[in-house]
């Protein structure tokens, strides 16, 4: 999937850019417009009821995953923690098992619980490791981040588009759009 980000001063451009899109019938993945952060000038048209046809997906900075590192990073260490943990305790308790070692026998735990025990190191071992594995982002995707949050609070709209990755953007729509910059962000 390839990520656009075009900077708009308003809203009503956005909505004119997707209609035109609509009526070009190009296939769209995702399309989100994000609110300023500046809220002190009034972005409002008065036929709100249009917009809201068109942007089913109207939302804050912040609460956006691709431009919010933090809530990224929560979803990846869900993920990575749903297969890490199960998969620590099972390698734990084979560990216990194979080495036959009295780790925790030498320390008083009874005999029994020798495996029970190397398998609940192993899962925390696999909770710890989803925690730090899921939290690194590229210098690159920071930059674009910083750009795009200064453009937010200066008072632009952002509207972002994923396209599927074999569609090319819509260029000629584009250049007829009143916008002042578009930033790609990574392909997946």
């Amino acid at each position: 999937m390839s990520t656009y980000v075009i900077i708009l001063k308003e809203k009503k451009p956005a909505k004119e850019f997707l209609l035109k899109l609509r009526e070009a019938q190009t296939p769209i993945l995702n399309c989100d417009l994000v609110e300023p952060l500046d809220n002190q000038s009034d972005h409002e048209d008065s036929n709100s009821d249009t917009f809201e046809e068109v942007f089913t997906n109207q939302k804050s900075f912040n609460n956006i995953k691709l431009l919010n590192p933090a809530l990224t990073r929560k979803d990846r260490q869900k993920t990575l923690a749903s297969w890490l943990i199960p998969f620590g305790f099972i390698a734990g308790l084979s560990f216990s098992q194979m080495t036959d070692l009295k780790t925790f026998a030498d320390m008083g735990f009874p005999n029994q619980l020798e495996r029970l025990l190397g398998g609940t190191v192993g899962m925390i071992s696999g909770a710890l490791g989803s925690f730090f594995s899921a939290g690194g982002i590229s210098q690159e995707t920071v930059d674009d981040l910083k750009v795009l949050r200064k453009k937010s609070e200066e008072g632009f709209w952002l509207l972002i588009l994923e396209l599927p990755l074999e569609i090319e953007p819509p260029w000629e729509i584009l250049k007829e759009t009143k916008s002042l910059e578009i930033i790609t962000l990574g392909k997946e």
